[in-house]
């Protein structure tokens, strides 16, 4: 007899000559949604699939249009936590910008839909105030640093894909006065079902 597991986990090692890289891919057996996880200590990064309907009906909820709605579900939004795991004080800040990062796809490169974009398309009497102000805080931020002990963010970015897309993504970080640079390849953006 054999035993289900509660998850499916495929492991990528990627070797640099400063450090060791592990990129987790893990299946949900409930949702079937997958998730990536990018390790090189003390930095962590994890981005996990969100469905469009789910990314539509929490804009929705927050007096977007429907039509707005959809537009951000339909942009391949993920789930993503970022995190500084070291423990010691000694320990420098980690910090990213979204702007080094670049989405590979059909050999081209191109940049993440940042919330600054998003937010430049709506007039004021298209999306109010509040909003607004709920879409800054259910985003990732486009910069940021994370202290020692553990600091963490977490948010939606729109990698500006159509559902069902698969690309490569390059995550830049700094730390230590160096910038670390890994792949995490073959994510998926959810199908619109």
């Amino acid at each position: 007899m054999f035993l289900i597991k509660p998850f499916f986990t495929f492991l990528l090692i990627c070797i640099s000559t400063q450090s060791v890289a592990l990129v987790e891919k893990t299946v949900d057996s409930e949702t079937l949604l997958k998730s990536w996880k990018l390790t090189e200590a003390p930095f962590s990064l994890e981005l996990i699939q969100r469905l469009p309907d789910q990314t539509r009906a929490f804009f929705q909820a927050r007096g977007f249009s429907s039509d707005i709605a959809n537009n951000i579900a339909t942009q391949c939004v993920l789930q993503t936590i970022g995190k500084n795991t070291s423990k010691t004080p000694q320990s420098k800040s980690i910090t990213y910008d979204l702007h080094e990062w670049k989405i590979h796809i059909n050999a081209k490169a191109q940049s993440i839909k940042f919330k600054e974009l998003w937010d430049k398309e709506w007039t004021e009497d298209v999306v109010t105030t509040a909003s607004r102000i709920a879409f800054r805080w259910a985003t990732f931020p486009t910069q940021q640093s994370f202290d020692p002990g553990g600091d963490f963010n977490w948010g939606m970015i729109s990698f500006g894909l159509p559902p069902g897309s698969t690309f490569d993504l390059e995550v830049l970080w700094k730390h230590n006065n160096q910038t670390h640079s890994q792949w995490i390849k073959q994510i998926e953006c959810p199908a619109d079902q």
